[in-house]
């Protein structure tokens, strides 16, 4: 069975999700069904992790007949997969790899994200900002106060409980698919909160402007695109 909760015909639409050159993300989860029955939840996130396409695919039905699941991953092709660790997302892959054609199982394996590596970045982002605090504390004659984040960076343990409750979720695999999406969503929020904090200093404005996301984690998601790009040409 197949479900798609929700697929735009252009996610890039949404104006506050659109990032140039990035797609997004991709999550995959495996669990019971809503009868109980093993399933893959498949979910396609935007770059800040909005949902714009979910399905729930029976593995005793894909096995049968992988055509849907073809489809259905070959939307994913253009973004990285998402989880706790590489080791996580790609074990899930590894399960459903021999349904696949081989080009489309390397290009989801050459573009994987750990969430951790995200968190960490943000906070070396951070640490970055505050060292340039200090600089310019050293040069003013004005009292200068440290910049104050709205949200601490959590640690994984801290995110992973704070987002794995997900009481409107119609099955284990749903929870499971949703709980990283709250992930993905709430470690851009920190990345968001980081950047209108250091952007509100006229003297740290010299570090650039915005960025949507921290430097590698958008480079990353840049690198998924042009890859897909290059497979499909």
């Amino acid at each position: 069975m197949v479900s798609d909760l929700n697929q735009p015909d252009d996610e890039l639409a949404v104006t506050s999700d659109y990032v140039p050159g990035a797609r997004g993300h991709a999550v995959l989860a495996v669990g019971a069904d809503s009868d109980g029955r093993e399933a893959l939840a498949v979910w396609r996130l935007s770059a800040a992790g909005r949902a714009g396409g979910a399905w729930v695919l029976r593995f005793d039905e894909v096995e049968r007949d992988a055509e849907q699941l073809v489809a259905v991953v070959r939307l994913l092709l253009d973004r990285c997969l998402i989880d706790w660790d590489a080791e996580a997302a790609t074990s899930i892959l590894g399960r459903i790899g021999h349904l696949l054609p081989a080009p489309m199982v390397a290009a989801l394996e050459g573009n994987v994200l750990a969430i951790p590596d995200l968190l960490d970045e943000i906070g070396e982002q951070r640490a970055r900002y505050d060292e340039a605090v200090e600089r310019h504390r050293a040069l003013s004659k004005s009292k200068i106060a440290s910049l104050a984040w709205p949200t601490e960076v959590p640690a994984r343990k801290e995110l992973a409980e704070r987002t794995s409750v997900q009481p409107a979720a119609a099955s284990p695999v749903a929870a499971a698919a949703l709980a990283l999406t709250s992930a993905v969503a709430a470690t851009a929020q920190l990345w968001e909160d980081t950047e209108q904090t250091r952007y509100r200093r006229s003297y740290l404005r010299s570090l650039g402007e915005p960025l949507p996301l921290p430097p590698r984690w958008l480079a990353r998601l840049r690198e998924a695109v042009a890859s897909s790009a290059a497979t499909s040409a």
